[in-house]
Protein backbone atom coordinates (compact mmCIF):
# COMPACT_ATOMS: atom_id res chain seq x y z
CA UNK A 1 0.00 0.00 0.00
CA UNK A 2 2.87 2.35 0.79
CA UNK A 3 4.44 1.64 -2.62
CA UNK A 4 1.17 2.50 -4.39
CA UNK A 5 0.93 5.71 -2.38
CA UNK A 6 4.52 6.68 -3.23
CA UNK A 7 4.14 5.90 -6.95
CA UNK A 8 0.89 7.87 -7.10
CA UNK A 9 2.47 10.90 -5.42
CA UNK A 10 5.42 10.81 -7.86
CA UNK A 11 3.03 10.53 -10.82
CA UNK A 12 1.00 13.45 -9.46
CA UNK A 13 4.09 15.66 -9.07
CA UNK A 14 5.30 14.77 -12.57
CA UNK A 15 1.86 15.59 -13.99
CA UNK A 16 1.88 18.99 -12.26
CA UNK A 17 5.42 19.76 -13.50
CA UNK A 18 4.72 18.64 -17.08
CA UNK A 19 1.16 19.92 -17.26
CA UNK A 20 1.45 21.81 -20.57
CA UNK A 21 3.32 18.93 -22.29
CA UNK A 22 0.20 16.77 -22.70
CA UNK A 23 -1.79 17.35 -25.87
CA UNK A 24 -5.10 17.71 -24.09
CA UNK A 25 -6.00 19.27 -20.77
CA UNK A 26 -8.53 16.44 -20.27
CA UNK A 27 -5.75 13.86 -20.02
CA UNK A 28 -3.98 15.91 -17.35
CA UNK A 29 -7.20 16.37 -15.39
CA UNK A 30 -7.93 12.65 -15.63
CA UNK A 31 -4.46 11.72 -14.36
CA UNK A 32 -4.74 14.20 -11.46
CA UNK A 33 -8.21 12.93 -10.54
CA UNK A 34 -7.13 9.27 -10.59
CA UNK A 35 -4.08 10.11 -8.47
CA UNK A 36 -6.20 11.91 -5.85
CA UNK A 37 -8.67 9.04 -5.69
CA UNK A 38 -5.86 6.51 -5.32
CA UNK A 39 -4.22 8.60 -2.59
CA UNK A 40 -7.51 8.86 -0.69
CA UNK A 41 -8.27 5.14 -0.78
CA UNK A 42 -4.68 4.12 -0.06
CA UNK A 43 -4.50 6.55 2.85
CA UNK A 44 -7.76 5.20 4.27
CA UNK A 45 -6.47 1.64 3.98
CA UNK A 46 -3.25 2.61 5.76
CA UNK A 47 -5.12 4.55 8.45
CA UNK A 48 -7.65 1.73 9.10
CA UNK A 49 -5.73 -1.49 8.34
CA UNK A 50 -7.99 -3.79 10.37
CA UNK A 51 -11.37 -2.44 9.35
CA UNK A 52 -13.57 -5.45 10.16
CA UNK A 53 -16.84 -3.83 9.15
CA UNK A 54 -16.86 -5.01 5.57
CA UNK A 55 -20.02 -6.26 3.91
CA UNK A 56 -19.31 -9.99 4.27
CA UNK A 57 -18.54 -9.89 7.99
CA UNK A 58 -21.64 -7.83 8.78
CA UNK A 59 -23.82 -10.09 6.63
CA UNK A 60 -22.42 -13.16 8.40
CA UNK A 61 -23.07 -11.60 11.83
CA UNK A 62 -26.67 -10.73 10.90
CA UNK A 63 -27.28 -14.27 9.60
CA UNK A 64 -25.98 -15.72 12.88
CA UNK A 65 -28.24 -13.39 14.90
CA UNK A 66 -31.29 -14.37 12.85
CA UNK A 67 -30.58 -18.10 13.34
CA UNK A 68 -29.97 -17.88 17.10
CA UNK A 69 -32.92 -18.96 19.29
CA UNK A 70 -31.44 -17.18 22.30
CA UNK A 71 -33.95 -16.95 25.14
CA UNK A 72 -36.74 -18.57 23.13
CA UNK A 73 -37.75 -22.01 21.92
CA UNK A 74 -40.17 -22.21 18.97
CA UNK A 75 -42.96 -24.69 18.24
CA UNK A 76 -45.86 -24.74 15.78
CA UNK A 77 -48.28 -23.53 18.47
CA UNK A 78 -46.11 -20.70 19.80
CA UNK A 79 -42.83 -20.08 21.58
CA UNK A 80 -41.41 -20.67 25.03
CA UNK A 81 -39.88 -17.82 26.97
CA UNK A 82 -36.80 -19.35 28.63
CA UNK A 83 -36.35 -16.25 30.81
CA UNK A 84 -39.37 -17.26 32.90
CA UNK A 85 -39.07 -20.11 35.34
CA UNK A 86 -40.93 -22.47 34.74
CA UNK A 87 -40.97 -22.26 30.96
CA UNK A 88 -43.98 -20.41 29.68
CA UNK A 89 -45.62 -21.13 26.33
CA UNK A 90 -46.87 -18.06 24.50
CA UNK A 91 -49.26 -19.25 21.79
CA UNK A 92 -49.53 -17.50 18.45
CA UNK A 93 -53.38 -17.44 18.73
CA UNK A 94 -53.30 -15.78 22.16
CA UNK A 95 -51.30 -12.76 20.99
CA UNK A 96 -53.55 -9.69 20.89
CA UNK A 97 -51.01 -7.11 19.78
CA UNK A 98 -47.31 -6.53 19.15
CA UNK A 99 -45.70 -3.09 19.46
CA UNK A 100 -42.14 -1.94 18.95
CA UNK A 101 -41.00 0.70 21.41
CA UNK A 102 -38.19 3.18 21.80
CA UNK A 103 -37.28 4.78 25.12
CA UNK A 104 -34.67 7.56 25.14
CA UNK A 105 -31.96 6.94 27.73
CA UNK A 106 -29.74 9.93 26.97
CA UNK A 107 -29.55 12.53 24.22
CA UNK A 108 -27.91 10.13 21.78
CA UNK A 109 -29.02 6.68 22.97
CA UNK A 110 -32.34 4.95 23.20
CA UNK A 111 -33.45 1.48 24.20
CA UNK A 112 -35.62 -0.38 21.72
CA UNK A 113 -37.58 -3.58 21.92
CA UNK A 114 -40.86 -5.43 21.48
CA UNK A 115 -43.97 -5.44 23.62
CA UNK A 116 -46.21 -8.49 23.19
CA UNK A 117 -49.69 -8.46 24.73
CA UNK A 118 -51.56 -11.77 25.06
CA UNK A 119 -54.89 -12.80 26.53
CA UNK A 120 -53.16 -13.71 29.81
CA UNK A 121 -50.16 -11.44 30.19
CA UNK A 122 -47.91 -8.83 28.57
CA UNK A 123 -44.19 -9.18 27.85
CA UNK A 124 -41.42 -6.75 27.04
CA UNK A 125 -38.22 -7.81 25.35
CA UNK A 126 -35.50 -5.21 24.79
CA UNK A 127 -32.80 -5.22 22.12
CA UNK A 128 -30.36 -6.91 24.52
CA UNK A 129 -32.56 -10.02 24.80
CA UNK A 130 -30.78 -12.93 23.13
CA UNK A 131 -32.69 -14.10 20.07
CA UNK A 132 -34.84 -10.95 19.61
CA UNK A 133 -34.04 -10.88 15.88
CA UNK A 134 -35.33 -14.42 15.31
CA UNK A 135 -38.36 -13.71 17.54
CA UNK A 136 -39.25 -10.73 15.34
CA UNK A 137 -38.98 -12.89 12.20
CA UNK A 138 -41.07 -15.69 13.76
CA UNK A 139 -43.76 -13.22 14.83
CA UNK A 140 -43.83 -11.81 11.32
CA UNK A 141 -44.18 -15.31 9.83
CA UNK A 142 -46.88 -16.59 12.23
CA UNK A 143 -49.09 -13.55 12.71
CA UNK A 144 -51.28 -12.39 9.81
CA UNK A 145 -51.68 -8.73 8.89
CA UNK A 146 -48.25 -7.58 10.09
CA UNK A 147 -48.24 -3.79 9.70
CA UNK A 148 -44.83 -2.47 8.73
CA UNK A 149 -46.04 1.00 7.74
CA UNK A 150 -47.81 1.96 10.97
CA UNK A 151 -47.18 5.45 12.31
CA UNK A 152 -45.00 5.88 15.38
CA UNK A 153 -46.87 7.48 18.27
CA UNK A 154 -45.26 9.42 21.09
CA UNK A 155 -46.84 8.12 24.31
CA UNK A 156 -45.60 10.48 27.04
CA UNK A 157 -43.45 13.56 27.71
CA UNK A 158 -40.41 11.41 28.47
CA UNK A 159 -40.09 10.44 24.81
CA UNK A 160 -41.52 6.89 24.81
CA UNK A 161 -42.50 6.03 21.24
CA UNK A 162 -44.51 3.01 20.12
CA UNK A 163 -45.34 1.55 16.74
CA UNK A 164 -48.15 -0.97 16.34
CA UNK A 165 -46.86 -3.93 14.34
CA UNK A 166 -49.76 -6.32 14.82
CA UNK A 167 -53.25 -6.20 16.27
CA UNK A 168 -55.65 -9.14 16.29
CA UNK A 169 -59.03 -8.42 14.74
CA UNK A 170 -61.99 -10.30 16.18
CA UNK A 171 -64.23 -11.92 13.64
CA UNK A 172 -67.91 -11.25 14.15
CA UNK A 173 -70.32 -14.17 13.97
CA UNK A 174 -73.04 -13.27 11.53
Amino acid sequence: MKKILLITCILLVLTFLNYPVFESEGISYLIIFICFVTICFSGAKLYFPSDKDDYDSIEKEIDELEQSDGSFQYTNEGFYNKQKNPLELIKWDEIISVHSFSIPISNHRSETGLEIITDKNSYEFNSYTLGIEKLTNELYNHLPDWQLNSPTIRINNHGLKKTKLYERHHEKNI
